[in-house]
């Protein structure tokens, strides 16, 4: 904390309080827009571990409020192939150095920004016979990025889940699910590491709250917004923060 300045913890707040709307009005994006914007104050893996956490509250509130729509079968299959991608994702975690890792989060948010601003939300439509490999797919890149990254991977699941025609409700909290369980194996991960420092901890102190104000901030947005334009608006704040981290 000591690293931090006024201005950096007001930054910090502001970061939380946004990237929670998001999540809120949304359902996922959180992580998204907090490590990148984190990564101008912080280093990029206390960025990822503190959202990480706090993306972890968020889901486990809606598991719990909606336990009873989560279909186990694409649970378990997704989050099978999750793990894995989890897996792949810490061996790149302990080999590259903070400025590879910042180019590789650079690149990741320039390419995903440009691919939701081209697709604006809709998902392919796919032969049933290929549903296995999209999940397969869906599982392995959704965990590698998350933890390599910290977010960013819900629209990933969202495709997936788009095509096999889970209705909204349940895909959320299904999603919400897989996410809940790949953000405790990658906290496991990540405190093996040594990133939950007194540092990390204090910021998660100061977080929590301000992931309730986001929160509830988002709900009040989704009612009154376009998804469409809410999902270019969150495109294009991606696009913009991953052209300044390359360039930082």
């Amino acid at each position: 904390m000591a690293s931090l300045s006024a201005l950096g913890l007001a930054f910090y707040a502001l970061v939380l309080v946004g990237a929670f709307a998001v999540r809120g009005a949304a359902g996922f994006g959180a992580g998204l827009i907090a490590v990148p914007l984190l990564a101008f104050i912080l280093p990029v893996p206390t960025a990822v571990a503190v959202a990480t956490v706090l993306t972890m509250i968020t889901s486990a509130r809606q598991v719990g409020r909606d336990w009873g729509l989560i279909a186990w079968g694409q649970f378990f299959l997704v989050s099978f192939y999750t793990v894995i991608g989890i897996g792949l994702a810490f061996y790149f975690i302990k080999t590259l150095d903070e400025h590879a890792l910042r180019r590789g989060l650079a690149g990741f948010l320039i390419l995903y920004s440009l691919y939701a601003l081209w697709t604006r939300g809709s998902s392919p439509v796919l032969p049933t016979r290929w549903h296995g490999a999209l999940a397969a797919g869906a599982g392995v890149s959704g965990g590698f990025f998350g933890a390599l990254f910290g977010g960013g991977v819900g629209p990933i699941y969202v495709v997936y889940f788009n095509v096999v025609r889970l209705n909204r409700e349940v895909f959320r909290v299904t999603m919400s699910m897989i996410m809940l369980v790949s953000v405790a194996i990658r906290i496991t991960g990540y405190a093996s590491f040594g990133f939950y420092g007194r540092s990390a901890l204090t910021l998660l102190a100061l977080g929590l709250p301000l992931v309730f104000v986001g929160s509830w901030l988002g709900d009040r947005i989704a009612r009154r917004l376009d998804p469409r334009r809410f999902g270019a608006l969150v495109g294009g704040l991606v696009l913009l923060s991953g052209v300044a981290l390359l360039l930082r």
